[in-house]
């Protein structure tokens, strides 16, 4: 069998037009929507972007036990144990943070992959002296952004963008390699993550009359910019989405071409959405794990295909990915995987009732679609929590400081480590952050109706729903294993 694991980050449900956006266009997604499954009710399960890699991977969750990390020496991940089987694997990818510290041992798992370098602040091109910047909205500069721009420099015409040379790398593979079977390819594509840079073009498609500084890359931080502004970045974010699909149909187009499409399992998703604006935030990581970042688009175009157009409203999550891939390739799931594999949902029948997600120290939270309940941390500080690893990186770029070093046991705490020993590392919890009359932080538990409530403007009272939420999440704590430090830091009784 082949299979195409087709991965865009920070894809919003909404801003596609398979999911009924009607103006944001991404033709080559809907195509491939229009001849497999197109699940309504998808959700993540960690977040950011590599603990939802690790879920691809593992079939686990990952923020119960730590933040931003690597695969761990005790981890069962997906394309060793295709491998395993015969399967060839391959990764490409110009997600940069899989080559950083705190992204390790994610691609040594692959036969072969290839980088494509120049994202975000992916320390590629090499400047001593600082080049002239643009006038920009944002006065602040840091290392970093004077990186970006660096690589901006080498990213002008549309083939030069790191993500159409992934995919046209992805084209020539294909091509390499048209007579083979029994492999799986992995491609992911950072964009449509920020900055929101793409070529003139895809911004006039949405007739982006912006003349103002430089803008398309929003600070982590409270909306403070004007309407124009945000109409702005929505039609960049747009732009570079129907960029990055354009290229994507690139990858469609060969199968077809090669006259191995249908026969091909394709499977496309993404890690996370964002906030463009909406309840005065932009990005995501520090406010409430609102709809537009949990609730994310999956497509599963099936070998042999479909006879019809399916759209599937059973609860799924991230992941289930990784067990799905298993089920369709014949090999059996690895003991302790969390989720659960599709190919039943694909044919109409239900995997899940309700599934966890969540930031590592923050807020845990629940739904089965319907309803999500946030169940925030009851002490100030977010704590008590410890991140449990072998590999001590504190996430992105970081080691855990030197300070917490003569606090740190070493211990066997779960079944799921195969008796590997583990760190358990002293960590601080947070609150997220939701605004409030006072423009504060909130750390009341809320729950909202996704039904009757879409936007999550009116949190719901209803002691007998949350009450349920709560039982469901205690035994979803008690199946993974949860520290015991998880209950207390939500107030709840095992």
């Amino acid at each position: 069998m082949k299979a195409l694991f087709l991965v865009l980050d920070t894809v919003r449900q909404d801003y596609l037009g398979c999911y009924g956006s009607p103006w944001v266009r991404t033709p080559n997604i809907d195509r491939l929507a229009s001849c497999g499954t197109q699940f309504e009710n998808h959700w993540v399960g960690s977040l950011p972007c590599m603990p939802a890699r690790r879920e691809f991977t593992t079939g686990r969750y990952n923020f119960l036990y730590r933040g931003w990390g690597p695969i761990e020496p005790y981890d069962d991940v997906l394309p060793r144990l295709l491998q395993d089987h015969g399967i060839f694997t391959h990764l490409l990818t110009d997600h940069y943070h899989y080559f950083e510290l705190g992204g390790e041992n994610y691609h040594t798992a692959f036969n072969t992959w290839d980088l494509f370098r120049g994202q975000e602040y992916d320390p590629w091109v090499s400047l001593v002296d600082r080049p002239a910047l643009p006038e920009r909205l944002d006065p602040r500069v840091t290392p970093r952004d004077d990186q970006n721009y660096k690589n901006r420099l080498r990213q002008v015409r549309e083939e030069d963008f790191s993500g159409p040379r992934t995919a046209a790398a992805a084209v020539q593979w294909l091509e390499d390699n048209r007579h083979a079977d029994n492999w799986f390819m992995q491609v992911e594509i950072f964009d449509p993550h920020e900055p929101f840079y793409c070529t003139p073009k895809y911004r006039e498609m949405y007739h982006d009359t912006w003349d103002g500084p430089l803008f398309d890359w929003p600070r982590y931080d409270g909306v403070k910019e004007s309407p124009a502004a945000i109409e702005h970045i929505r039609k960049c974010y747009a732009g570079l989405l129907t960029m990055t699909d354009f290229w994507l149909g690139k990858i469609l187009s060969k199968l077809d071409q090669l006259g191995i499409f249908d026969e091909t399992l394709i499977i496309f998703t993404t890690d996370h959405g964002t906030m463009l604006a909406e309840h005065g935030f932009w990005m995501k990581v520090f406010m409430p794990v609102y709809r537009e970042i949990g609730r994310i688009p999956l497509i599963i175009k099936p070998p042999g295909g479909i006879t019809r157009p399916n759209r599937i409203t059973t609860m799924t999550q991230t992941i289930d990915i990784m067990p799905t891939f298993l089920d369709y390739f014949g090999v059996p799931p690895p003991p302790f995987v969390h989720g659960r594999s599709l190919r039943a949902a694909v044919a109409g029948r239900p995997v899940r009732e309700d599934g966890i997600l969540g930031y590592f120290g923050m807020a845990t939270n629940i739904t089965d679609g319907r309803y999500f309940y946030m169940r925030n941390p009851v002490n100030a500080d977010g704590g008590p929590l410890h991140a449990y690893t072998a590999m001590p990186v504190a996430g992105m770029n970081k080691w855990f400081p030197r300070s917490v070093h003569e606090r740190i046991e070493m211990g066997r705490y779960f079944g799921h480590t195969y008796n590997l020993p583990l760190y358990k590392i002293p960590t601080p919890g947070r609150v997220p952050q939701a605004p409030t009359q006072d423009g504060g932080c909130t750390r009341r538990h809320q729950l909202w109706d996704l039904l009757h409530d879409p936007t999550q403007q009116h949190p719901l009272t209803d002691e007998a729903i949350e009450n349920h939420f709560i039982q469901r999440l205690l035994a979803h704590l008690k199946n993974c294993e949860a520290p015991p430090e998880q209950y207390i830091r939500l107030g709840l009784t095992p």
